[in-house]
């Protein structure tokens, strides 16, 4: 009996195309078997599930065919009107119309190109210093025997020198008092300005430079705050004096 490899269907010993699917029969001689063919009432249909009739003749080729069955058996040409209830497929025949699945080659184990990885060491942990910060001391202005060296940058940019001494007053000059100051501000506006003739004065003390006002009438004022008369008053570079109206900046070197 001719046997199916499509859907596995039993056809006639004559068919050369499947009745049910029409693909092309494969003989098996081991197997021979006889469609039962049921047969047509009068009114056009078997005794057994209904079917059309269908055409005695193949409309492809012309050779006579059975009423009822799908396909010619000559040429395998689909025959008009036919329906049937599909038998089953048989159990030993592969999913009909299933791809073949795709064959994947085994898995390989990776390889590592140049030898062997070199291994990282883990980092070392930080071990916080127990050792107590010592901040740095303070820079000590120098120690002067003089006042040598020290200038007085007025606003309108003249510039005035003290003298190599250990102290030098500042002022105004007096022709009838014969005060001479060591510092004179006379022609820098002096007078002007409210400067007294013996306004103050500049001193070493234990290496250091300071200012003293003398009882001044319109008083000295150091960064802008008022010094109190006969106490001394430690000068720093950048410092700015104000004897009465007269401003000036000290430079200390």
């Amino acid at each position: 009996m001719p046997f199916c490899p499509q859907c596995g269907v039993a056809n006639p010993d004559s068919a050369r195309f499947c009745d049910q699917c029409g693909a092309q029969l494969i003989p098996v001689p081991s197997k021979p078997a006889s469609p039962s063919v049921q047969p047509v009432t009068s009114s056009g249909s078997t005794t057994g599930a209904p079917v059309s009739a269908g055409p005695s003749s193949c409309p492809q080729c012309g050779a006579g065919v059975i009423p009822g069955e799908a396909f010619c058996d000559n040429c395998g040409a689909p025959l008009l009107n036919y329906s049937r209830t599909a038998p089953p497929v048989a159990p030993d025949l592969p999913f009909p119309g299933a791809p073949p699945q795709p064959v994947y080659p085994p898995p390989q184990p990776a390889t590592i190109q140049g030898g062997k990885p070199t291994p990282v060491p883990p980092p070392k942990p930080s071990i916080p210093s127990t050792a107590p910060v010592t901040p740095s001391p303070p820079v000590a202005p120098p120690i002067r025997n003089s006042l040598a060296g020290i200038r007085l940058r007025l606003r309108s940019g003249a510039v005035l020198t003290l003298p190599a001494t250990t102290q030098a007053f500042i002022g105004r000059a007096d022709p009838v008092s014969n005060f001479y100051p060591d510092i004179d501000l006379t022609a820098y506006g002096g007078l002007e300005h409210g400067v007294g003739r013996r306004h103050g004065r500049f001193i070493i003390q234990q290496g250091l430079v300071y200012y003293e006002d003398l009882d001044s009438t319109n008083g000295s004022f150091r960064n802008g705050i008022k010094l109190l008369p006969r106490q001394p008053q430690l000068l720093q570079y950048g410092d700015e004096l104000r004897l009465g109206l007269l401003s000036f900046v000290v430079e200390i070197p």
